[in-house]
């Protein structure tokens, strides 16, 4: 699959800090990215400013309109083969979604399967990262092999965030996808801290009020209920995730960054990297971690 057959385009995006985190998503899959409006601003003199085109115009030489929205009919990025042919994704506000009309003109609705949280969605960049490594690696067309390990037979270990927004972020995506808990080594003090500055940073990003992932330091993991580890660092080392066969045991322990604990625990242990298109960019944590959770998730029974 082509990464130059797609384009990225955020419509109605709110926040300042949610488009760079939008062009990285998109740039680790080869996406141009382009943000977008669904009406007219007031008073524009049919002008476009800088960075924020009409729809028609972001749309402009796509042959299929595919809209990342959580509907009825909405078909997972996991069923559906990626189209052949030059593709526009777009991805909507937080708050208000796509819009219907927008709906409306897409050719194809899909969304990221989650689990039945209460929580409707995760961060819009988050989703564009693991939409668009779905569309990549073409995993609609692959056979994906279910596991028959269940949700409450893998935990997750989070090794040495160092933003709380990134963190916070990730969590979201954590719970969003089934888990109830997450170990974590906090060293740069991003989650545990009486900074009050970074607790409310982090807790936002993780929409506390709706988010009941209970958070445990890392000391209270007890390496005794695990037979496995699945290890996933930042040095692009390992077996493809999108190749990936969860191994073959009673519990298993998933971590994501590196540990030396994990490394010399004496657990089984394999190796899995996170294979986006353009390796030479730099993912964010809570793109990498969230496709690598989204893509366990779906291998996991019920």
């Amino acid at each position: 699959m082509k990464a130059g057959h797609f384009k990225l385009i955020g419509l109605d995006i709110e926040g300042d800090w949610n488009k760079p985190l939008l062009a990285n998503a998109a740039a680790m899959s080869g996406f141009q990215c382009d943000l977008a409006r669904s009406e007219p601003p007031l008073n524009a003199g049919g002008c476009e400013s800088a960075g924020s085109l009409s729809l028609e115009t972001a749309l402009d030489g796509c042959c299929h309109i595919i809209a990342c929205e959580t509907t009825r009919s909405s078909v997972s990025i996991y069923d559906f083969p990626a189209p052949r042919d030059r593709t526009a994704v777009i991805v909507g506000n937080e708050k208000n979604g796509i819009p219907r009309r927008v709906l409306k003109q897409a050719d194809t609705v899909v969304s990221i399967p989650m689990a039945q949280t209460g929580l409707s969605s995760i961060n819009v960049a988050a989703a564009a990262a693991i939409t668009l490594y779905a569309f990549t690696g073409d995993l609609g067309r692959k056979r994906r092999l279910r596991s028959g390990l269940r949700q409450q037979d893998v935990d997750v270990w989070i090794e040495a965030p160092a933003d709380p927004n990134e963190l916070g972020s990730l969590l979201l995506s954590a719970y969003a996808f089934g888990w109830r808990r997450v170990f974590l080594s906090d060293p740069h003090r991003v989650w545990f801290t009486e900074d009050r500055r970074v607790i409310l940073e982090s807790r936002a990003a993780a929409r506390r009020a709706g988010n009941l992932l209970a958070v445990l330091p890392a000391e209270k993991l007890d390496p005794s209920r695990y037979d496995a580890l699945l290890m996933c660092d930042g040095n692009r080392q390992g077996s493809p995730l999108s190749r990936l066969r969860l191994p073959e045991c009673r519990r298993l322990l998933v971590v994501f960054g590196t540990s030396d604990w994990a490394i010399n625990c004496g657990l089984s242990a394999a190796d899995v990297t996170v294979d986006y298109a353009d390796r030479t960019v730099p993912a964010r944590f809570r793109h990498a971690g969230s496709i690598l959770l989204s893509v366990i998730h779906q291998m996991l029974g019920a």
